[in-house]
Formats: C-alpha cells, structure tokens, sequence
C-alpha cells in the first residue's frame, strides 16, 4: 500500500530554502556550543529532515544517524554527501538497533503525540552518560504554523511545550541534569517573534 506525500515529502526540495529554515540555521552553532562531543561519537539526529543538525555534527563526531519519517527529506540529505551520515527512514517507536553517544533534534519533538513515550525512547536509545539536546517550540497559541488547517496538514500535536512539564517527563524517563535555554526566536509571517527552546539532559 502507498501512502499519499505528507506535506514534509512535498516540500523537501524547497526546504532549505525556506523563510524559517533560513533562521533555524543559527541553531547548530549554538546547540554545539552546548553539547559536549567527541570525535568517536555515534550520534542521533531525530527528525534529521534535510540534515539542519546532523551536518554540523558531521564533521566533529565518527558517526551520525539520521532518523526520520519522510524519504524526500532524507533523500534531499543524502544528496549532501556525508559519509558518515547514515540515513533512517523509520519510526523511532519501531526500535533502534543500536545506542548513541547523543540525541539531537531541531523542530521534531511537536510533531509526536505522546511526549513521555518519546522521551522514554530517547532514554532507551542513549548510553549510559549519553546527552540529549532537544531543541522545540516554547507552548504557543497554536499559530506559530499558521491556522487550524495548517496545523492538521503539518501533523502538528502539540503547540510546543512548557518547559516545567517537559522536564518533569523527562525526569520521569530516567533522564537528569535538565536544564532549558532559549536558544532562537523565530519571525512568523503574521509579524510575531516564537522563543524556541535548547532543552539539554543526560542518562545517569
């Protein structure tokens, strides 16, 4: 059975190139400065996209696994030619075949449904002494992608988070040292600025 091109299929081509996507390029720099890594690292870039994070880490770690839903993006990615960036097209919920050093992700997070399962997942999939470094939306009003329609077409569930309760689920998945910076603030066509959040942690 085929299923029909999600919005993040059809958009994949022009993604880079988009309005927000241009800003989101000042996230890498300051999310590195952040997460300490190594150069024997394997790290997981979940919800790679067309490889926001996972290209600037590229370069500093040994490996990088780039986990995402849609072929078009990942495919958009591997034409950037990384060596070490292996492309995943999969749920994370599937199960993952091997631990990491760190987990990333830029924008990813308010696309699943279930938060506390999603950060268990990210506990499972780390090393012990692995880090986190999640990057989303501070909770907004629902318009940071535009009207109800929007959000329905883009698979938004939820309007980004407050940080006190996602610390408390993270904690909850057997993750510590949970700290939050505001790491961005995004211009939105309807002239409103969005904080975006750098949440940092690692597995005991």
């Amino acid at each position: 059975m085929t299923t029909s091109p999600t919005h993040f299929d059809t958009a994949a081509r022009d993604w880079d190139q988009r309005p927000t996507s241009l800003q989101l390029a000042a996230v890498p720099g300051r999310l590195l400065a952040r997460l300490p890594l190594q150069a024997s690292d394997h790290v997981l870039d979940f919800g790679a996209g067309t490889g926001l994070l996972s290209t600037a880490i590229a370069p500093q770690v040994a490996q990088v696994t780039a986990l995402d839903m849609s072929a078009a993006m990942l495919q958009v990615l591997d034409e950037k030619g990384f060596a070490n960036i292996t492309t995943r097209q999969q749920d994370i919920f599937a199960g993952l075949p091997e631990q990491y050093h760190a987990i990333v992700s830029c924008m990813a997070m308010h696309h699943i449904a279930d938060t506390a399962a999603l950060l268990r997942a990210f506990a499972a999939a780390l090393h012990s002494g692995g880090r986190i470094a999640l990057v989303d939306l501070v909770q907004e009003d629902g318009s940071f992608h535009g009207d109800k329609a929007a959000n329905v077409d883009k698979g938004v569930q939820h309007f980004g988070f407050e940080p006190g309760a996602l610390q408390a689920l993270a904690e909850q998945a057997g993750l510590m040292d949970i700290g939050f910076n505001e790491i961005l603030r995004v211009q939105q066509r309807n002239g409103r600025a969005y904080p975006l959040f750098l949440m940092t942690g690692r597995k005991p």
